[in-house]
C-alpha cells in the first residue's frame, strides 16, 4: 500500500517499515542490477555469487555483518558491497520515495525503461517486436504502466535507436564503418588497412604496400575485428553491426548479387564487409528461405518472396510465372469458356498481357514465329478441348473424376472394330451433358487425353473422330453389314453403318462402299444370293442356341465350332429368321417383341441386379445404357451400391413409396446449405434425419435418390457422391478447394480425416489433394504439410508464427 508519509521520511527510515520494504523491493526488482555485470571487484562479485546472491534485489536489505559472515568475504569486500548498495539507493532515492507514496510511474525512469526495451533485442536480434510483444514482456510481466512504455518507445524511435516498419519496431544497429572510425582500440594504420579492404582491394595489394604478408593482413583484420565487436557492445550495448542483418541469408542461400540491392534491399556496402570476413555464400535454394522463420526476419522474407516472384504476375490471389505455358492456361480460362478459333487466341493472349502491364518480350508474347509451335503444344494441353477448324474451348481436364463416364462408355466391350466418337456421343446424351461435352469432336479429344493408347483392346485414337480397337478392318465391317441386311439400298446401308459404327453417311457413301461395288445394281441396291444351310445342320445349330440374344458373329463362331468345314456365309438374315430370330443390326433376338423389352426384363426381373455383366454384354447396343438410365430416373430400380441395382418393388414391400422418395428429396433440399457441397454422410453428421434411413441401406443408395432430382448437381468422386443444391459444375478440384477455403488453414491429415469421416470419401492417396488444387488460389505448403486459403494467408501465417 502507498505510504502517506513516505516523502517526509528518509529512505533509511522507510526501509525499517515492513509495508514500505515490500514497495522498495518491488522497485528494486523492477530496476535490478546484475551482480556479474556490476562495478564490484572480482572478489566481491565471486563471494556474492557463491551465496546465490545474483542481483541487487538479493542484497539490498542485508547488513554489513551478514556480508562478513559469507565464506571468503573480507572486510574490504564487505565495505565495497555496502558502498555499492548505498550508491544505488542514493541514485534512486527520490523515485523510491515517490513509488512508496503511490506514484506508479516512478517505478521506472525513462532511461531504465529504454534500456529494458533495448535489452529485449538481445534475444530478438534483427527481428521486429510489436507493441503487443512489449506489453507481454514489460507491462504484463513487470507491471509497467503502458503510458510509460509507449512514451519511451516513441523516444527511442525519435532518437533513431529503433525504426518502425509494418507495425513492428526494429533495432537500429550501427554500420561497421562508423564503428571503425570511432573505435579507439584500432590504430590509424590498421584502420586504413580496413578501409582499403572494404574498398575492394585484394590481400596481395594491401600486403605489398605495408610490406607484410597476406596472412599477416588477415590476422590483423581478424584480431581488430574482435576488438571492434567488443567496443561496439560496450559503447552501444549491441553485439551486431548493421551489415550482419544479411549475414545469415548470405552464408546459407544462393542468390544473384546483381539483384541483391534492387530486390532484397542489400546495400552495396554489405558485400565488402562479407569479403573482409572471408565469408562464403551458401548454396541452398532461396525458396526454402521463405519458411526459415528462425533464421530470417519477416521483412526480409517478404523481400525474398517478391524477388522470387519478380518474373511472375500476381492475379486472382496467386503468382503466375511469366511463361507462355502458364499464361496460356490463364487466358484460356478467362476468355475461352465458349468456342474460340485458335487463330483469334494470340490476339486475346497479347491483349491480356498488355492489360496486366507485362513487359514485352518475344519469349513471353505471341509472335508470328511461335504461332505454329504453340499450336502444336496446345493441341496436347489438358485445359483445352479441340474440335474441327481449330476451334478451342477451356475445359479443366484434370479437375474431374472420369470413372462414371468411362463406366458408361464401356470401351472395353469393343474389340477389333473401328468406330466414330460420334456414335458414343449420340448414344450417351445424359452423360455427355453431365460432363459438359458438347460434340463428338470434344469427346474424341477428351478421350484421347484421358485414355492411354493401347488400353481397352489396343485402343488407338486416329484422326478425329475415328477410334480404332485392335485389328480393325473397315472393309470387312462394311461387307458384314451388307451381307446381314441385303437386299438393302445404298442410302439405307449408310444409315445402318452410322447406327452401328458412327460413320458419317456422306463419308460412307463417298469413300467406304467401294469394297462391295460388285453387289450393287444400277438402282444402287445391294443384293446377294443368300446361301442355304443344310436343314440338319440348322436343326443342330438351333438346338445349341438356347439364349434369347446373340451377336451375329457369335452365331457364326458357334456354327464353325459345330461344323468346322461350314461356310460362315450361311449365317444370314434368311437362315436366322428361319430359326425364329428377329434380325437387327449386328444382333438377333427371340421371345421378345423388341430389344427394349428384353433389356428391361434383364434389369428388373431380379430383386438385386449386378449391372457389370449387363453393361459388358450389351454396351455395343445404343439402347442398353439408355434403358438403364430410364429405369433409374423412373425409380423402377435404384443403385444401392456401385453397379448394384435394387428393384423398387423390394422397397414397396417395405412400405416405401415414390412419394416418400420425393419427400426425402424435398427435405434434403430444405436442409442443405447454400453454396456448399455435401454428401449423404455429411448430411447425417450435420443432424439431418429421414425415415428412409431406417432401411439401413448404404449412403450410395440415398445419394442416387438425390442425383435423379434435377434440383441437385452432382459428381461421383473419391468413392462417394458429392452433391450441390442448385446448378453447379461439381468437380473434384472445386470440391476439394471448397473444403480448404471453408477452414482457411487446415493440416493435410486433418483434411483427409474430414473427407473420409465427415464426407464418406475413400481411396484417398496423399498426392491426390495437393495435385488437384494446383492452379487454384488455394496454397499447399509441403514442408508444413498444410493447406491455406491463399498464398497470401500462408505468408501472413508464417510471419505470425515467426514473431511468436
Amino acid at each position: 500500500k502507498p505510504q502517506p508519509a513516505a516523502k517526509t521520511l528518509s529512505l533509511q527510515e522507510l526501509m525499517q517499515i515492513e509495508a514500505a520494504r515490500e514497495k522498495i523491493l518491488e522497485y528494486v526488482r523492477a530496476n535490478d542490477v546484475e551482480i556479474h555485470n556490476s562495478i564490484l571487484s572480482q572478489r566481491a562479485r565471486n563471494c556474492l555469487l557463491r551465496e546465490n546472491r545474483r542481483k541487487m534485489s538479493d542484497i539490498v536489505f542485508l547488513q554489513k555483518g551478514e556480508f562478513l559472515a559469507m565464506k571468503a568475504m573480507g572486510l574490504s569486500s564487505a565495505n565495497e558491497i555496502v558502498r555499492f548498495i548505498e550508491e544505488y539507493l542514493q541514485k534512486h532515492e527520490s523515485r523510491i520515495k515517490a513509488y512508496c507514496s503511490g506514484d506508479v510511474e516512478a517505478l521506472f525512469d525513462d532511461e531504465t525503461v529504454q534500456s529494458m526495451i533495448l535489452e529485449l533485442y538481445k534475444e530478438a536480434g534483427f527481428g521486429g517486436l510489436s507493441l503487443q510483444d512489449f506489453r507481454e514482456k514489460l507491462v504484463e510481466g513487470k507491471s509497467m504502466p503502458e503510458v510509460v512504455l509507449k512514451r519511451n518507445v516513441g523516444k527511442l524511435l525519435a532518437a533513431g535507436e529503433l525504426e518502425y516498419v509494418d507495425y513492428r519496431c526494429y533495432r537500429v544497429y550501427p554500420r561497421f564503418t562508423d564503428v571503425l572510425q570511432e573505435c579507439p582500440s584500432v590504430t590509424d594504420r590498421n584502420r586504413e588497412l580496413f578501409q582499403r579492404r572494404l574498398q575492394g582491394e585484394t590481400l596481395e595489394s594491401v600486403a605489398k604496400d605495408y610490406d607484410i604478408t597476406r596472412e599477416r593482413v588477415r590476422q590483423i583484420v581478424s584480431k581488430d575485428f574482435d576488438k571492434l565487436r567488443v567496443w561496439n557492445t560496450a559503447k552501444n550495448n549491441v553485439s551486431f553491426f548493421d551489415e550482419d542483418y544479411y549475414r545469415y541469408l548470405y552464408e546459407n542461400y544462393a542468390f544473384e548479387r546483381k539483384d541483391a540491392e534492387e530486390w532484397l534491399g542489400i546495400p552495396a556496402y554489405v558485400f565488402p564487409y562479407f569479403n573482409l570476413l572471408d565469408l562464403k555464400q551458401g548454396k541452398k535454394d532461396l525458396k526454402k528461405a521463405l519458411e526459415d522463420v528462425a533464421g530470417i526476419e519477416a521483412g526480409l522474407r517478404l523481400k525474398i518472396r517478391n524477388y522470387l516472384n519478380r518474373d511472375n504476375l500476381f492475379l486472382d490471389g496467386r503468382w503466375i510465372p511469366l511463361k507462355r505455358g502458364e499464361l496460356e492456361e490463364v487466358v484460356a480460362e478467362k476468355f475461352c469458356r465458349e468456342n474460340v478459333a485458335y487463330s483469334d487466341f494470340p490476339a486475346l493472349y497479347n491483349a491480356f498481357l498488355e492489360e496486366n502491364e507485362v513487359p514485352y518480350s518475344d519469349k513471353v508474347y505471341y509472335t508470328d514465329d511461335v504461332y505454329r509451335t504453340r499450336l502444336n503444344r496446345l493441341s496436347d494441353a489438358r485445359f483445352l478441348l479441340w474440335k474441327l477448324n481449330r476451334v478451342i474451348r477451356y475445359y479443366d481436364i484434370d479437375a474431374r473424376d472420369y470413372s462414371e463416364l468411362l463406366d458408361e462408355l464401356n470401351l472395353g466391350s469393343y474389340e477389333n472394330v473401328e468406330i466414330s466418337s460420334a456414335k458414343l456421343f449420340r448414344e450417351h446424351p445424359e452423360i455427355m451433358k453431365h460432363y459438359d461435352i458438347r460434340d463428338k469432336n470434344e469427346l474424341h479429344n477428351l478421350l484421347k487425353k484421358i485414355v492411354p493408347n493401347g488400353s481397352y483392346h489396343q485402343i488407338k485414337f486416329d484422326r478425329n473422330p475415328t477410334i480404332l480397337f485392335g485389328n480393325a478392318d473397315r472393309d470387312e465391317a462394311v461387307r458384314r453389314m451388307m451381307f446381314e441386311l441385303a437386299p438393302v439400298s445404298q442410302q439405307e446401308l449408310a444409315e445402318f453403318l452410322e447406327d452401328e459404327y458412327g460413320f458419317e453417311p456422306a463419308t460412307t457413301l463417298g469413300s467406304y462402299l467401294g469394297c462391295i461395288d460388285q453387289y450393287r445394281d444400277k438402282n444402287n441396291i445391294y443384293s446377294i444370293d443368300q446361301k442355304q444351310m443344310d436343314p440338319e445342320r440348322m436343326e443342330t445349330l438351333q438346338a445349341a442356341l438356347t439364349e434369347d440374344f446373340y451377336y451375329t458373329e457369335e452365331i457364326e463362331q458357334e456354327y464353325l465350332q459345330l461344323f468346322p468345314d461350314a461356310d460362315p456365309e450361311e449365317i444370314n438374315s434368311y437362315t436366322l429368321k428361319t430359326m425364329g430370330f428377329a434380325v437387327y443390326n449386328g444382333y438377333v433376338l427371340k421371345n421378345y417383341s423388341t430389344v427394349l423389352s428384353y433389356f428391361q426384363s434383364r434389369l428388373t426381373t431380379q430383386d438385386i441386379t449386378d449391372t457389370r455383366p449387363y453393361l459388358g454384354r450389351y454396351a455395343r447396343i445404343p439402347m442398353s445404357y439408355q434403358v438403364l438410365s430410364d429405369l433409374k430416373r423412373d425409380l423402377q430400380v435404384v443403385e444401392f451400391e456401385p453397379n448394384k441395382l435394387l428393384n423398387f418393388h423390394k422397397l414397396e414391400d417395405e412400405g416405401i413409396t415414390r412419394e416418400d422418395v420425393e419427400a426425402f428429396c424435398d427435405a434434403v433440399y430444405d436442409f442443405a446449405e447454400d453454396d456448399e457441397c455435401f454428401t449423404v454422410r455429411s448430411l447425417k453428421e450435420d443432424g439431418f434425419a429421414s425415415p428412409l434411413f431406417s432401411l439401413g441401406l448404404p449412403d450410395w443408395f440415398y445419394g442416387n435418390l438425390l442425383l435423379i432430382d434435377p434440383r441437385f448437381s452432382y459428381s461421383k468422386m473419391l468413392g462417394t457422391i458429392v452433391l450441390f443444391r442448385g446448378n453447379k459444375d461439381v468437380t473434384r478440384r472445386s470440391f476439394l478447394a471448397e473444403r480448404i477455403l471453408s477452414h482457411r488453414i487446415i493440416d493435410h491429415l486433418d483434411l483427409m480425416d474430414e473427407l473420409e469421416n465427415r464426407y464418406g470419401c475413400h481411396g484417398l492417396d496423399r498426392w491426390i489433394i495437393p495435385e488437384q488444387i494446383k492452379n487454384t488460389a488455394v496454397h499447399y505448403d509441403r514442408y508444413l504439410d498444410r493447406f491455406f486459403a491463399s498464398e497470401e494467408l500462408f505468408y501472413q501465417t508464417i510471419e505470425q508464427e515467426g514473431v511468436q
